[in-house]
């Protein structure tokens, strides 16, 4: 199998900058700034190990959380000869962005290095980068060429989530990615890839009774939980050891933020609380046989479907004062089916719940009529105007393979629904396993959603792995990791 060649650069040559003193990098892995042309100059990346002549691209990984856009101009270190730029919007930590380069370009890089400059205001604090040599080859400054035959997408997925390239800021993001090594783990139970990256992973985070990690913004977040999503991970940290003493985190927390009426939010009612709240405790609840979790769990769905559901739309968000917003979104709908799925599918088929199996089956016709001409969905569903969104299309279409592989869906409907979107979505995949266009983290507000911005995801891959994971068990698609 053909894997793409990362060639990470030699030396980075950054200005001296100090890092913000309230925020923290992740892990141990050294950070570079990229400045602002008129006070500080410029970062130079060279290649010193010899680069094939082929076309490719230069990527970069944020390093440090961004909360406005951002252009990083790319030259030639020598003559200055224009590369292109990044467009970087609203990044969060560890997000990559690609710079495609022809064969000429690529050998001007190889040949001078690349200068790279923050652009326009020199005034704007310094973009981060992981600059290495500590960290991964594939989280280094490089260059991504396919020297060979591609490689089949599928296989390129999950090599790049069996490794430690394939990590994400703690909570909802590396959650997605955790519940796909932990399905791939039980799909292909001999293959040891996934149960590896699994433990890898957990242990970037995971210290002993400790929990280590940064909230949203990169501020250090040891020992607490930052909020409703930060408690997905805590699903198979439970489904590993379900006595961990870390799980006493996620309990208080959703202890905390429990209002008069069951429902465990932050100062919104979201959606993405079906899935990194009602889910993890019903997990931690099957466990542990403990009713009350089990009770709190059915809650958290029954409370967002009354809140966030009116007639045919969903909404992501409930704000205190009474509005909504955020409706038809595709990753609103994503967490909601997920959600629904996961957790009551953890629960187990009881007469309790049949009326929350109903709702999943009812938003589930509702995703299948407002599919796109592509056979997958639009950033916000029946507005094509917005254009596909691969990462919400992949939660959807996973939850609705989930929901076959339990009884509660139609083979020939849902499930063919779901297998023509992992064909569909492989297609999108880069040369080494990244799902790309996925709109941004929504702290860019539903301008920037329904803008057409896309860009590369981590989440969208663990999204993705879930459902290619679902499909094999359910005898739709064969093994796909090889």
């Amino acid at each position: 199998m053909a894997i793409a060649h990362h060639v990470p650069a030699s030396t980075v040559d950054a200005p001296s900058v100090p890092f913000p003193s309230d925020r923290r990098t992740p892990l141990t892995w050294s950070t570079a700034p990229i400045a602002g042309a008129g006070g500080h100059p410029p970062t130079v990346l060279e290649w010193h190990s010899a680069v094939p002549a082929a076309p490719g691209r230069l990527r970069l990984f944020v390093a440090c959380d961004v909360r406005d856009v951002r252009r990083v101009e790319a030259a030639s270190a020598r003559t200055g000869r224009p590369l292109g730029s990044f467009d970087i919007r609203y990044a969060d930590c560890h997000q990559p962005y690609d710079l495609l380069l022809d064969g000429d370009a690529v050998r001007a890089v190889a040949d001078e290095g690349v200068r790279l400059t923050l652009a326009p205001d020199p005034a704007t604090e310094p973009l981060w980068i992981f600059s290495g040599p500590d960290a991964p080859v594939e989280r280094r400054p490089s260059l991504l060429l396919d020297t060979e035959d591609p490689s089949a997408p599928a296989a390129a997925l999950h090599h790049h989530l069996t490794s430690i390239a394939s990590v994400q800021p703690f909570g909802w993001m590396e959650g997605c990615v955790l519940d796909a090594l932990y399905d791939l783990h039980t799909t292909f139970p001999a293959d040891t890839r996934a149960e590896t990256a699994l433990r890898d992973h957990l242990a970037v985070y995971v210290h002993g009774i400790r929990l280590r990690y940064e909230d949203p913004r990169s501020r250090p977040a040891n020992d607490r939980v930052y909020g409703i999503e930060a408690t997905l991970p805590f699903a198979v940290v439970a489904k590993r050891d379900p006595r961990h003493p870390t799980l006493r985190l996620a309990i208080d927390s959703w202890d905390a933020r429990t209002d008069p009426h069951g429902c465990v939010k932050d100062a919104p009612t979201t959606a993405e609380g079906c899935y990194t709240v009602a889910y993890p405790m019903a997990v931690l609840a099957q466990a542990t046989g403990d009713a009350r979790l089990r009770e709190a769990a059915i809650r958290q769905l029954r409370v967002r479907r009354r809140r966030l559901t009116w007639d045919d739309d969903l909404y992501l968000r409930l704000l205190p004062d009474g509005s909504r917003i955020y409706r038809n979104w595709a990753r609103a709908y994503a967490w909601y089916l997920l959600g629904l799925v996961r957790t009551l599918s953890e629960l187990g088929d009881q007469p309790d719940t049949d009326d929350l199996w109903d709702e999943a089956a009812r938003a589930a016709r509702l995703a299948l009529s407002r599919r796109n001409a592509a056979g997958i969905w639009d950033c916000y569903l029946g507005e094509p105007a917005t254009a596909a969104e691969t990462c919400g299309s992949a939660g959807i279409a996973a939850a609705l393979a989930l929901g076959v592989e339990r009884g509660r869906f139609a083979a020939d409907r849902e499930g063919a629904v779901a297998q023509e979107a992992w064909e569909v979505l492989c297609d999108r995949l880069t040369p080494d396993g990244w799902l790309d266009g996925s709109s941004p983290s929504n702290k860019g507000g539903e301008e920037l959603q329904r803008g057409g911005y896309r860009m590369l995801s981590g989440v969208g891959s663990g999204l993705l792995g879930q459902l290619g994971a679902a499909l094999v068990r359910i005898g739709a698609v064969k093994d796909w990791t090889r």
